[in-house]
């Protein structure tokens, strides 16, 4: 990693060095790879969101190939530039990338760093807040084929200006990083920033997500669209999604079948599907009174035909992600995705094992001995732990341990 000083208009000096992610060259600042947690100072830079991004890129270049109009790129709040420029060089059927950061230094790092891959005609910068850059009415292009948020913390303040800077049929991919109001440590906060309670459970990821999907789709409602997920995960503090946006009126009336609630017994850990409007609180199982989390997204979190695709781009492109580690990373994420069932909630091996007072048994075991009693059995991305399955916790535990 080479070392750069550079000199800009704001009469600052700072130390610089050269990194590649993927097939892509970055300027990054220094500290923030010695720095345990990177400072936003000078610019802001995560290198331990390099599998985020190596996902992003995927998913991107799947949409690209997947739809025939994706020409147009938005990183809303890019920092050092690192996801817009990756898509940039990576994704060849994007046209132009446009990048914007409230920071002037981040957006000069960005634009050597467009200078070093050759890219600089293909990168449009801006220094502006979130909404004023996505609905700026005098920019040549007013909408995007793909806009990216990611933002500290949550990003439901963004989300109506997200939405109303995407084409029809475009893609969305928002981050939350406040995963603790997500999965149920501060419920009230929850409610006041995505409108549904969480719960603390073994899949409280899972339920975060729906939480954070339902909230975009409620506010698309609003405006006459609806979302369609293309692909969900969440790693370390962060939770992400991937959405089609879809202009017109007649999907957006169906938001209300798409959301419910999600029923979890505390005493014999049944979990249920409640709609919207008629929900029973009591357990099937034991009659013990349940907790609802919600409201929150009920249909899938994935769309299948997408996920081949993301294999078929996997095939085709060895190199696509940063390390030969993280490329049979994706491999086995989208395998597993590919046959996961569209429960909205998992089970975890060793929690079935405490409950039932046994060791635990390996993951493809649980699945195995599932199927084989005559249920529905899958692993999740969500958990490397995880199954989902249509099996009550005591069937579960009646084919595993009796």
């Amino acid at each position: 990693m080479k070392s750069y000083q550079l000199s800009y208009k704001l009469g600052l000096k700072n130390d610089f060095k050269r990194i590649k992610e993927g097939k892509t060259e970055l300027l990054v600042p220094s500290v923030s790879l010695s720095e345990k947690v990177p400072p936003k100072n000078p610019a802001f830079f995560n290198p331990s969101a390099k599998w985020n991004r190596d996902v992003s890129v995927l998913i991107y270049k799947t949409y690209a190939s997947f739809s025939k109009n994706a020409r147009t790129f938005a990183d809303s709040i890019c920092g050092v530039g690192a996801r817009g420029l990756r898509t940039a060089v990576e994704v060849p059927k994007i046209d132009t990338v446009y990048l914007n950061d409230l920071n002037p230094i981040a957006i000069e790092l960005a634009k050597e760093s467009a200078k070093l891959n050759e890219i600089e005609n293909k990168c449009v910068f801006d220094i502006n807040e979130v909404c004023k850059f996505l609905n700026f009415e005098q920019r040549d292009v007013r909408k995007f084929d793909i806009v990216d948020l990611d933002p500290f913390g949550s990003p439901s303040p963004y989300v109506d200006c997200v939405l109303r800077s995407v084409n029809n049929h475009g893609l969305i991919s928002i981050t939350a990083t406040d995963t603790a109001v997500l999965c149920g440590v501060y419920p009230n906060v929850c409610y006041r920033k995505y409108y549904g309670f969480p719960i603390r459970t073994d899949y409280c990821n899972e339920i975060g997500i729906r939480l954070l999907v339902s909230f975009i789709a409620l506010n698309a409602s609003r405006f006459d669209l609806s979302v369609i997920p293309y692909f969900c995960h969440n790693n370390l503090h962060y939770m992400r999604v991937y959405l089609k946006v879809v202009f017109g009126n007649s999907l957006a009336n169906s938001v209300s079948s798409k959301i419910g609630h999600l029923k979890h017994c505390r005493n014999c850990n049944h979990r249920k599907v409640e709609n919207l409007k008629e929900h029973n609180v009591l357990c099937e199982i034991c009659n013990s009174k349940c907790i609802l989390a919600g409201p929150l997204w009920i249909e899938n979190l994935f769309d299948f035909e997408f996920v081949k695709e993301t294999l078929n781009v996997l095939e085709k492109d060895e190199y696509l992600s940063s390390s030969e580690t993280n490329y049979k990373r994706l491999l086995r994420m989208m395998q597993i995705c590919k046959n996961e069932l569209a429960y909205p909630f998992y089970f975890e091996t060793d929690s079935i094992a405490s409950k039932a007072k046994k060791s635990s048994i390996s993951l493809d075991k649980v699945i195995n001995s599932l199927i084989e009693n005559g249920f529905k059995a899958s692993k999740t991305i969500m958990n490397d732990k995880g199954f989902k399955t249509n099996a009550s916790s005591n069937d579960i535990i009646n084919a595993l341990y009796k």
